[in-house]
């Protein structure tokens, strides 16, 4: 905050000292601290996808292959509640049927990602993984130093709400950088 202060000093110094110290108290919450003007370090990127993610847009492409030497983990999470209730209310087959349904958008979408960031000299490791959605992110959070995520990640959005409730717990949980798309 030192340096900051002292640059715009050195730059509004013709502008009347009491308005300036007013602007500058006023935005004070907006300036960055030293400690956040250091870019973090990147040696693993998580990527999670699953049916309400939406495609994965080229600037966030672009934003993750300025790490090419770091791991890429690409997961795909299918929701065992959905499982658990599809199999109380219609029986194994039906939850036979959504698995397979899954499991085949699943590859479509990994597919997608992997070849994109293949075309930007990464090779991601994949996952397809059952299980609670908030949970096993912030679980795989914790050995990832940057956290790719769509908004509509665990459940579609509405007007009211631009970010998923998953999402919007995954941000608050992790205190790691987030990309979310």
């Amino acid at each position: 905050m030192v340096k900051f202060a002292s640059l715009i000093n050195q730059k509004f110094k013709n502008i009347a000292g009491s308005r300036y110290e007013e602007i500058l108290k006023a935005y004070e919450d907006f300036f960055l601290t030293e400690e956040e003007m250091i870019i973090p370090e990147v040696n693993s990127v998580l990527i999670a996808l699953d049916r309400y993610s939406e495609e994965v847009p080229e600037e966030v492409y672009e934003a993750v292959s300025a790490y090419p030497g770091a791991r890429f983990l690409l997961v795909y999470m299918i929701d065992e509640n959905v499982l658990r209730l599809i199999r109380g209310t219609l029986g194994e087959k039906e939850v036979q049927k959504f698995q397979e349904k899954e499991e085949q958008l699943a590859e479509e979408r990994l597919s997608k990602v992997e070849k994109r960031l293949r075309e930007l000299g990464i090779s991601p490791r994949r996952e397809l993984v059952f299980g609670d959605k908030g949970e096993y992110i912030e679980e795989l959070a914790n050995e990832h130093d940057l956290i790719v995520i769509s908004k509509h990640y665990g459940s579609e959005t509405t007007k009211t709400h631009p970010v998923s409730p998953v999402v919007f717990r995954v941000v608050q949980h992790v205190g790691k950088p987030v990309i979310i798309y």
